[in-house]
């Protein structure tokens, strides 16, 4: 989402988890009885989540989700000012994207940092603590008078903002069942992608008509507003609320586990983990890959579309910006193709296999998107010239778009169905990790590759590494038990 990410490494099952990985709890002898974990009291539990009114629900997940829209769509309404940024600052075009790109680092870096928070005060608390920093340093941003402030800043301010993207997605899996409530899942996957779609249309006329250093006040402006409705939002991370209740009726708290323990734990769900999973499990060195290219080529085309129209068509800022409709137009396609064969095809086999359905299910969408995302990059490298109608490059978004969506919503909910949940949240870590490095390089090499290959050999080979990309949810769909099995991480393989 940044993604899910690995604000999935918070999800309920993790706190709990410590204790199984501490040899030096505390004791309480024989003064009194060792007091137990907490949990749910009942099925019915009014303080669970999966409880709460509907409407309630509704806004523990909309709110979350527009703080991810807010940190996703800062990370692109701030391309087409890039010109102005160069010109005023006397640096080159690849020293203004240095912008976005040390932005879309930050953004990989703040959740690693924010997951303890998260864990020991839960999501209210890092939205909190976070949200209102993020738009300090991007008010520095707007302020800067030369470019390495604007760098230094708009890098923090991704570090700030990350966590939110992160901690959302934790927030969605706090209050549904993702196994039943596919719209919710949506929700996620258009906050992390219609925000860096929608972010150039804004910024296109902001730049034109008012300056650079709009893209950055209307960030402040949308997150200022925000922080009101967050502020009625209720706590919904199962530890921290069941702390919370017994603290407020005077019940004894289990022990807690070794501070040094705990903290080597995170480090490892985090960190450590992600990186080995990266470095020696194919489960998660395919996903990944799949998904970040899917999700660096985004980040290529907020350089790719203004030499593209502005070059050949002749747009101004703010046309450009409009131009990103095709790909806005594609995830909300995508997302209803996904809610359609989630209906289809996932409910019927939950049923058919007693809630436990074979992992390689969940792999139907990607199927679908490898075939649409290579279809909406060809489209638009041999119809990006000026003698075929503007439309055409436009309308090749869709595919792209809707093949991006698909892509990665299988990539999140694959790797939840494979493992166990704190491996899950690592391998969601690792993913996120190479999705923001590879995001934070398109865009500069976008604009070296345009140069050398121009429009259309440029755009096909990204659309040749598509296709050759595109075999992968097949292979897993063919021989996903297989893989699974050899897996050095626990994955699942009934």
């Amino acid at each position: 989402m940044a993604n899910v990410d690995s604000g999935r490494t918070t999800q309920t099952h993790s706190m709990e988890s410590l204790s199984e990985h501490s040899g030096s709890l505390p004791s309480y002898g024989e003064r009194q009885k060792l007091v137990g974990p907490l949990d749910w009291e009942g099925p019915n539990d009014p303080a669970n989540p999966w409880n709460w009114p509907a409407s309630k629900r509704w806004y523990g997940t909309l709110v979350p989700g527009s703080l991810c829209f807010l940190v996703t769509f800062a990370s692109s309404v701030y391309v087409p000012g890039v010109y102005e940024v160069a010109a005023k600052f006397d640096v080159s075009i690849t020293v203004a994207l240095l912008g976005i790109s040390m932005y879309v680092v930050g953004l990989g870096l703040g959740p690693m940092f924010s997951a303890p928070l998260s864990e020991v005060f839960g999501r209210k608390m890092v939205y909190f603590v976070n949200i209102p920093i993020f738009l300090l340093f991007t008010m520095g941003a707007g302020l800067a008078q030369n470019i390495q402030t604007l760098v230094i800043c708009r890098m923090f301010s991704g570090i700030f903002g990350g966590p939110a993207v992160a901690v959302s997605a934790g927030s969605f899996v706090d209050i549904w069942d993702l196994k039943t409530s596919g719209s919710a899942v949506t929700v996620q996957a258009i906050a992390s992608f219609m925000g860096p779609s929608l972010g150039p249309i804004v910024g296109g006329y902001l730049a034109q008509y008012e300056g650079w250093r709009w893209t950055l006040w209307i960030i402040v402006i949308l997150g200022g507003a925000l922080l009101v409705p967050l502020y009625f939002t209720e706590e919904s991370y199962k530890p921290v609320v069941l702390k919370c209740r017994a603290l407020s009726r005077g019940e004894e708290l289990p022990p807690k586990p070794d501070p040094k323990t705990a903290l080597k734990l995170i480090f490892t769900i985090t960190l450590a983990r992600p990186v080995m999973m990266l470095l020696t499990e194919p489960i998660v060195q395919a996903v990944a890959i799949y998904s970040a290219f899917a999700f660096a080529v985004l980040f290529g085309f907020f350089e790719a579309y203004p030499v593209t129209f502005e070059r050949e068509y002749g747009f101004a800022l703010g046309q450009t910006g409009l131009c990103f409709l095709g790909i806005a137009c594609g995830l909300i396609i995508g997302c209803i193709i996904y809610l359609i064969q989630d209906r289809l095809v996932y409910v019927p086999a939950l049923k058919k296999y007693n809630g436990s359905p074979p992992a390689e299910i969940r792999l139907v969408s990607a199927m679908i998107g490898s075939f649409l995302m290579p279809i909406g990059l060809f489209w638009f490298a041999w119809t990006a010239r000026k003698e075929v109608h503007w439309i055409s490059p436009v309308l090749a978004g869709i595919p792209f778009g809707c093949g991006l969506v698909l892509i990665f919503l299988t990539a999140i909910l694959y790797i939840l169905e494979v493992y166990p949940p704190l491996v899950a949240a690592s391998a969601i870590a690792a993913l996120g990790l190479l999705r923001y490095l590879m995001a934070m390089a398109f865009p500069l090499i976008t604009v070296r590759l345009y140069h050398n290959l121009g429009i259309a050999w440029g755009t096909s080979l990204f659309g040749f590494i598509a296709l050759a990309m595109a075999p992968i949810p097949w292979a897993f769909q063919r021989w996903g038990p297989q893989i699974r099995a050899m897996s050095k991480y626990n994955a699942i393989v009934e």
